[in-house]
């Protein structure tokens, strides 16, 4: 049996280059053994993953590991594989990515040759995950100011499902995501309310994330005093997700 980094899943930091990876590992030495088995990008980010073989085919194959996308392998002479992950805009953003599968030995040349034309490698992109709503938050504003709604720590960032605003008068209410120094901003919508009232914001399932990923918050904005009352619903991500 196979699992990657000893257990099946390794958590990885980009870098500025994605020429050179984040991370190797020595799948098997024996050039008369197969593996058979999967890689997946359990991020939401872009992730390379390089497949070495043995002699000529010493490096065979770099792919492109798109969002929850997985790859395939089936009786596949593999020596070692490589992850190469680009920084993003949170130099301090993670990736997970989980690898497993099974090492098959040929016994002889004629079993060699018959698993070795039995050998592909194919694709698959599933839909992006559906995270539990298992986060509630309100938060109570009666001044014209900036706050906080929700704040990740370095290992978290949030989704959000739905934001709900209620405000007892006259209003501009703006909600966006920051970065841990409340720089980097993103905004999700501005509310300008003439007179008490609600507004609600649906996502889809997939949820609405924080590009800023780990560390950043969800802010928020009042222009008057009047009573205001904000309702989060959503997840706390774990890094790498």
């Amino acid at each position: 049996m196979y699992n990657m980094g000893g257990q099946g899943t390794v958590l990885l930091t980009g870098t500025a280059n994605d020429n050179v990876p984040v991370f190797t590992e020595n799948v098997c030495s024996n050039e008369k053994m197969f593996f058979s088995g999967q890689f997946a990008n359990l991020s939401r980010e872009l992730i390379h993953i390089t497949f070495q073989g043995f002699g000529s085919a010493l490096s065979f194959h770099k792919h492109d590991l798109r969002a929850y996308e997985s790859i395939q392998l089936f009786n596949v002479p593999l020596s070692t594989v490589s992850i190469h992950v680009t920084a993003t805009v949170n130099p301090l953003a993670q990736i997970s990515i989980h690898g497993m599968g099974t090492l098959t030995q040929a016994t002889d040349e004629d079993e060699y040759a018959i698993m070795l034309a039995k050998s592909h490698m194919s694709e698959a992109l599933p839909n992006s995950p559906v995270f539990n709503t298992d986060s509630y938050t309100r938060v109570n504003q009666a001044a014209a100011a900036t706050f906080d709604l929700v704040t990740s720590t370095l290992l978290t960032d949030f989704a959000v499902y739905k934001i709900t605003v209620s405000t007892a008068g006259a209003n501009i209410v703006d909600l966006f995501w920051t970065d841990s120094a409340n720089g980097n901003i993103g905004f999700i919508g501005q509310l300008n309310f003439a007179a008490s009232g609600t507004f609600v914001y649906d996502f889809p399932d997939s949820m609405l994330r924080n590009f800023n990923r780990q560390g950043g918050k969800l802010r928020a904005s009042c222009s008057t005093a009047a009573a205001t009352v904000i309702d989060v619903i959503g997840h706390v991500v774990q890094a790498g997700q």
